[in-house]
């Protein structure tokens, strides 16, 4: 035990420390150590934790999107519904980084169900706050909640990727969290956004994300010790997973999100600048399984630079477009596919390269600067549209799409940390 505690071990490592790993039984007659069907306990949990990231991207985007609707309701201004969206996105920045805190403290599955007991009580109480103060200050509550289920869920998810399934892992993971972000805003037409019921139908998400948590990581990932690396050690490791962790937060918020304000300026109604915002997603969810497989055989900043110069083209294609709605459905598919391919070859990166500082603590820095993004994207492109009309939504995103370009192009290729072997 000694020994294990001087090593620099994750929590959620993988394989979990020897010393707290459920010894493993031999069939008779096999060789020592040989685990009885080993493919089968390990690869039914994977997608049970996949299910679980799923469930709170598709419960986070469909209690935002309940409650800007009924702060709206209530008459709140739509610059304080902004203000709050932003006190959010602050909480994740804030809270993320602290995530391995709290395993340490409390353990993977009680820290997880601690981020479900407050995420659906704080969600709980909107029905009585009608002040748009209130509503933001359990809204910052509410994200610290959040930040701790995304960064465990993800955490687990990254820690059972290995050499020879990484992209495939990772590719899936993306497209499934995509697929959970898509629904989430559809599912508020079955649920509706008056009274106490939609808010009860969050909360009993955000509990039913725990379930695959409780039921399927072991003791040993509860009990093995966290490496407490402060966010900028971890970013220190590997700059361009966290460089790429923040140019999605801003062109995810600032670029897919403000994609059908960009539609309407340009002459569409809303049912088709709506279609062209969903095909953007659709994109996001086809592409992520072949760019996962491309980051994990080539070098990964080769795949991110062509995921920016390939932004940016269809970027620069899309005002000549606009008036062929076919062409310009086609461009969205794939600008939507290679701004949603940051994320997950920033995991791939984290995967491949920062195992020795611990998986949580480099995830929960990782999502905290997608949160930073996420922050400050609709602040660039709203900027750029208000002083430059409605090209300022390519100008804004391609003037940053090109400065990472040239960051990325900049940094050495990062040497592989090889994480601990226990």
């Amino acid at each position: 035990m000694n020994t294990a505690n001087h090593k620099r071990i994750e929590v959620a490592a993988s394989p979990p420390c020897a010393q707290f790993r459920p010894r493993q039984q031999s069939k008779p007659g096999s060789a020592v150590g040989e685990s009885v069907d080993a493919a089968g306990p390990r690869s039914a949990p994977l997608i049970f934790l996949i299910l679980t990231s799923t469930l709170v991207a598709f419960a986070t985007n469909l209690s935002m999107h309940q409650l800007n609707m009924r702060m709206q309701d209530l008459g709140i201004s739509e610059f304080g519904i902004g203000i709050s969206v932003a006190t959010q996105a602050l909480g994740i920045i804030l809270v993320a980084p602290l995530a391995k805190d709290a395993i340490a403290r409390f353990g993977v599955r009680r820290a997880f169900v601690l981020g479900a007991i407050i995420t659906s009580s704080t969600f709980l109480s909107i029905n009585f706050l009608s002040d748009a103060v209130a509503l933001s200050a359990v809204r910052l509550l509410f994200a610290g909640g959040l930040a701790l289920l995304f960064t465990i869920s993800e955490s687990l998810v990254i820690t059972r990727t290995e050499q020879s399934n990484r992209g495939k892992v990772v590719g899936w993971y993306a497209t499934a969290l995509a697929v959970g972000t898509a629904a989430g805003p559809a599912f508020v037409t079955v649920t509706g956004v008056d009274g106490f019921a939609p808010l009860l139908w969050s909360a009993m998400l955000f509990w039913l994300t725990a379930v695959p948590i409780v039921l399927c990581v072991g003791k040993g990932e509860d009990l093995a010790p966290v490496v407490r690396t402060s966010t900028m050690g971890s970013m220190r490791i590997m700059p361009i997973a966290f460089v790429t962790a923040f140019i999605f937060g801003v062109v995810d918020n600032g670029g897919i999100s403000m994609l059908s304000v960009y539609s309407t300026m340009n002459g569409y109604d809303y049912s088709q600048a709506a279609m062209l915002a969903a095909t953007a997603m659709v994109g996001g969810v086809a592409l992520q399984v072949p760019l996962g497989y491309g980051a994990n055989g080539y070098d990964i900043r080769m795949i991110l630079l062509l995921c920016g110069v390939g932004a940016i083209v269809l970027l620069a294609l899309l005002p000549n477009i606009m008036a062929l709605h076919t062409a310009a459905l086609g461009v969205s598919f794939l600008l939507g596919g290679f701004l949603e391919g940051f994320y997950t070859v920033g995991l791939i990166c984290i995967a491949r390269n920062c195992r020795s500082i611990g998986i949580s603590s480099a995830n929960g820095a990782f999502v905290s600067m997608c949160g930073l993004g996420e922050f400050v994207g609709p602040l660039t492109t709203g900027t750029s549209i208000h002083y430059l009309g409605s090209q300022g939504f390519v100008v804004g995103l391609t003037v940053l799409l090109a400065a990472y370009i040239v960051l990325v192009a900049m940094m050495k290729r990062g040497a592989s940390v090889q994480s601990v072997s226990v």
